[in-house]
């Protein structure tokens, strides 16, 4: 955020916030053109400030989405205050806490992917008619994002092999039963609160594929879970929606691959964000997470007969991307 950007937050909180004395402090950066900030209190007490700027983010959507998460007991943060003008957002504070770091302790692991599942199925039993539907155009346009940006602006190559399985891809994908999906549910936006879990970066939920977001906690971009943890969870979640009003894809191999499926579509968009992020706001914070996430869709893609989509990806835009990111770290 620029100076006057920030002077201009500072000026907000000191006529929201009860208090003469508060210190605001810059957090990491994100995949979007948000800027946050821990406000803390001399007693103590602190809040999460966001600027978020009306022209590029869907502050309005975000109002509303808290809403109605917490109305149907998602844990999500308490917004305070609102300044719809600017995008100044004076929100609760989850904490420092997120589960990136917690994946990394294999005695705390187990004990946050329940909590996130317990929270992932309060997402998918939210019920609300404003929320929109996750149609198959906006699948294929995501997948778009990774031909611009990937191939088009980064790599300079076509991407032939994956406009070719584009509508097989996202018609098995918006074939699935829906449910409501948060969109972004991995380890950045998952937060331990004491012992309690709370959810971020909510504000993109629709209504999709009912195994999005579980594929985005098992398939996340910023952390690598193994294989046999990732049977085990499935079969954790799988027997803890057994029992409720959720669909559930049956046989387990369907569902297997159905998130697996879905889980490819994702991982091939955010390498796109991670370089689009990069030409059009010269981020590159997120740019290390490129390559990894590009093997990991492509054992997917073979494991699930994708095998030219793969060939394509390790041969070609693997080497390339590779050459390419070398170039842009210094």
């Amino acid at each position: 955020m620029p100076d006057d950007s920030l002077l201009a937050l500072q000026a907000w909180l000191t006529t929201t916030l009860p208090f003469d004395n508060f210190q605001v402090d810059p957090l990491q950066p994100e995949a979007s053109t948000r800027r946050f900030y821990r406000v803390t209190a001399d007693t103590g007490s602190s809040w999460m400030a966001i600027h978020s700027p009306p022209e590029t983010e869907k502050n309005e959507l975000f109002v509303a989405m808290a809403e109605i998460f917490s109305r149907n007991h998602v844990p999500v943060p308490k917004i305070h205050a609102y300044e719809p003008k600017r995008g100044f957002l004076l929100v609760q504070d989850f904490g420092t806490v997120e589960f990136l770091h917690i994946y990394n302790d294999p005695d705390s692991l187990g004990q946050a992917i329940d909590l996130a599942l317990e929270g992932l199925i309060a997402v998918q039993r939210t019920r609300d008619p404003s929320i929109e539907v996750y149609t198959r155009e906006r699948l294929i346009d995501e997948l778009g994002i990774f031909t611009e940006w990937v191939c088009g602006e980064m790599l300079g190559c076509a991407a032939t092999p994956l406009n070719d399985i584009a509508d097989v891809l996202t018609s098995e994908i918006d074939s699935h039963p829906k449910v409501t999906v948060h969109r972004d549910y991995h380890s950045r936006n998952l937060l331990l609160h004491g012992e309690h879990l709370g959810i971020v970066d909510f504000q993109d939920a629709l209504v999709g594929s009912c195994v999005y977001d579980i594929a985005s906690l098992l398939y996340d971009c910023y952390f690598e879970h193994n294989n046999k943890h990732i049977d085990t969870w499935i079969d954790a979640y799988r027997d803890k929606i057994g029992g409720i009003s959720l669909p559930l894809i049956e046989p387990r191999s369907k569902f297997v691959r159905a998130m697996e499926i879905t889980a490819m579509q994702r991982m091939m968009k955010a390498i796109g964000i991670f370089c689009r992020l990069w030409f059009k706001q010269r981020k590159g914070t997120h740019l290390a997470y490129a390559m990894p996430v590009l093997g990991r869709v492509i054992t997917i893609a073979n494991r699930n007969e994708f095998t030219t989509l793969a060939n394509w990806l390790e041969q070609t835009v693997g080497p390339r991307l590779q050459q390419a990111l070398a170039r842009l770290t210094p």
